[in-house]
């Protein structure tokens, strides 16, 4: 924005009195010099049409509406210009050639932010219509500003498809129980004194905060569902989940599974609980009652189960064998009196 108002302020000043219609065409090289920065920046040359005073084109431009001119002198070689504007104060000095046809010249701000100089140089290149002018550089303004308009539409249209396409990739992820696919906001759950995650962050915000701020409520929900039954089957007890959501697979296994023998998640019971799931799966999971259920309510509990623990029955106790021992005689008692 400073530098479109020095531009404007330069284009506009007068080489030599006019009449209103009728202007000077001056091509007009300039160069900026901005402390810290390389000299010699924004060089450019235009063509300009001069001939308005200096206090009328002030009055008359949007971007000087501001400025005074508070002092003036000029000479036949000479002029020198001092306006106060609202960005700072201005002083111009522009020296010419006998015959009015080139000049050299400075403009120098002085506002808070620092101090700016424009050294130029020009030579006259024929007359021009001062009105004429003044109505091309107002039409060429105007596109230009409905051209940035555009542009900005265009940028935030972008971000806010950018920000709807992370936000619903963060709410799949949960959907799914994919820890990857909530990308750095699962990789940066909770992880506040981390360096890399706060660039990430502060990155993300400044494209929209919604992303942020709805990405890691679904990176606390994912973790909410990770510790259940369901969302633990989901994720497919991923370790690198586990880590995200500060627990570990084992915890999760030892708080869920007596839940789970006690009228649980059957699939969960058979794919993590071995030690619960075994009794069930010798009841369900052999036999000609298991083949002809197969598509049943324990199939998938056994083929869990079966994919990774033995049906192997542990030894008999000494109270097992002491009934198998009273069966068996009473097995031979029922033969001897033929029943």
């Amino acid at each position: 924005m400073r530098m479109h108002f020095l531009a404007t302020v330069l284009v506009a000043l007068p080489l030599a009195a006019a009449a209103q219609d009728t202007g000077e065409l001056w091509e007009i090289t300039s160069q900026m010099n901005i402390p810290g920065m390389p000299a010699g920046m924004g060089g450019q040359t235009q063509r300009v049409c001069q001939g308005d005073d200096p206090a009328r084109r002030a009055a008359n431009d949007k971007d000087q509406k501001d400025c005074k001119v508070t002092d003036k002198k000029q000479t036949a070689t000479r002029l020198q210009v001092t306006m106060t504007c609202k960005q700072g104060t201005m002083t111009i000095d522009q020296q010419y050639n006998a015959a009015r046809t080139e000049f050299k010249g400075s403009m120098k701000m002085n506002t808070k932010d620092g101090d700016f100089t424009i050294n130029t140089t020009g030579r006259k290149v024929g007359a021009c219509n001062v009105q004429q002018a003044a109505k091309e550089r107002d039409e060429k303004t105007a596109a230009m500003k409905k051209q940035g308009e555009l542009a900005m539409a265009q940028g935030a249209a972008a971000q806010k498809q950018y920000a709807d396409t992370l936000i619903k990739q963060c709410t799949t992820a949960v959907d799914n129980m994919n820890w990857a696919g909530l990308g750095v906001y699962g990789q940066c759950y909770k992880k506040t004194d981390d360096a890399k995650c706060k660039s990430e962050m502060q990155t993300s915000n400044q494209i929209n905060p919604e992303i942020a701020k709805s990405c890691n409520a679904r990176a606390a929900e994912f973790c909410k569902r990770y510790q259940t039954q369901e969302g633990f089957l989901k994720a497919k007890a991923d370790e690198n989940a586990a880590q995200l959501c500060g627990v570990t697979t084992a915890s999760v296994k030892a708080a869920q599974c007596p839940k789970a023998a006690q009228g649980g998640s059957l699939a969960f019971l058979g794919a993590y609980c071995p030690v619960e799931a075994k009794p069930v799966a010798q009841e369900h999971c052999t036999g000609r009652d298991y083949t002809s259920k197969m598509g049943g309510k324990y199939a998938r509990f056994c083929e869990s189960y079966l994919a990774h623990n033995s049906l192997e029955k542990p030894p008999a106790t000494a109270t097992d064998q002491v009934k198998q021992g009273v069966s068996k005689g009473l097995d031979k008692l029922k033969g001897l009196f033929g029943r």
